[in-house]
């Protein structure tokens, strides 16, 4: 658990819990008092029972505070405000439609979409590969969201790389550039070379995570990472790179099915996600 830090928390909740030698200096000494006092003599227990009311309340205070600073973030849905720069992860391309399953149907088309210039292209292009029902609703709607706050300027696609028998998501890097280019023209610069990087290897991801904050022409508070995509592994990596203050998160909001895939009904919306009053407390 993380434990956010303040340093207007007691210190003598620390001889209760000793973390340290010298509070288990002061946890023993406790221990000795509490030996003494209550050596048959009454007082003593009394001394035991005030002991004992004093930590009682100094827990409670403590979990009070805790309480209140994870309600500032966790307690509702707050959504994301708009940023001038998001990160995206990418998890392998997967339309909906249950002809599109085969490989083979779906290779083609979307090989199309790569390797047409981007004013050839036409929106039945993409409704042929079955986009607008796929599992990058939730980064399309996260980039349209952005852009209708008035903001957006950049896009980074963070993709995982093909090894042995896993499929990786550089061609859903691909059909997202594409489609954005499509979309919103020059108004949006999309991001993908060297972004790429195998779904297992969370130090590389968290390092690149952590390199577009610090490279970009923005501050850190300018952008956004959303970690609705890719996989676990991904999300945790990146996640990391966001701890520094300043740093924001979102997810995408919406209903799923059992495997966790977003429904196309109802509304898909960002969520805030801010872990500094956890990690550095109220901002300090």
């Amino acid at each position: 658990m993380l434990v956010p830090k303040n340093n207007n928390s007691p210190q003598l909740e620390n001889i209760f819990s000793p973390r340290s030698p010298v509070d288990f200096l002061g946890f023993a000494v406790v221990g000795v008092i509490i030996n003494l006092l209550s050596g048959g003599d009454p007082l003593g227990f009394l001394g035991v029972a005030v002991l004992f009311i004093y930590w009682f309340w100094l827990d409670r205070q403590r979990t009070k505070k805790l309480s209140q600073r994870l309600g500032l973030s966790f307690d509702s849905k707050e959504p994301a405000k708009g940023a001038k720069g998001l990160i995206l992860l990418l998890s392998p391309y997967s339309p909906r439609l249950e002809s599109l399953k085969d490989e083979k149907r779906l290779k083609p088309l979307v090989q199309h979409i790569i390797n047409t210039p981007v004013e050839k292209l036409q929106l039945a292009d993409f409704q042929g590969i079955d986009l607008f029902n796929s599992n990058l609703v939730p980064q399309i709607k996260a980039v349209e969201y952005h852009v209708k706050e008035g903001k957006l300027r950049d896009v980074w696609l963070i993709s995982s790389k093909s090894y042995d028998l896993v499929k990786g998501s550089e061609i859903t890097a691909q059909i997202l550039s594409q489609y954005l280019s499509f979309e919103y023209g020059q108004r949006l610069e999309v991001h993908t070379q060297g972004y790429c990087v195998e779904d297992w290897n969370y130090k590389r991801l968290w390092e690149i995570g952590d390199q577009i904050f610090r490279e970009s022409d923005y501050k850190d508070e300018a952008l956004v990472a959303d970690i609705t995509g890719g996989t676990k592994m991904m999300t945790m990596a990146l996640a990391m790179s966001c701890v520094s203050p300043k740093r924001r998160m979102q997810y995408m909001d919406a209903q799923r099915d059992w495997q966790g895939n977003p429904l196309p009904i109802g509304e898909i919306k960002p969520v805030g996600i801010d872990v500094a009053p956890i990690i550095h407390g109220n901002g300090n």
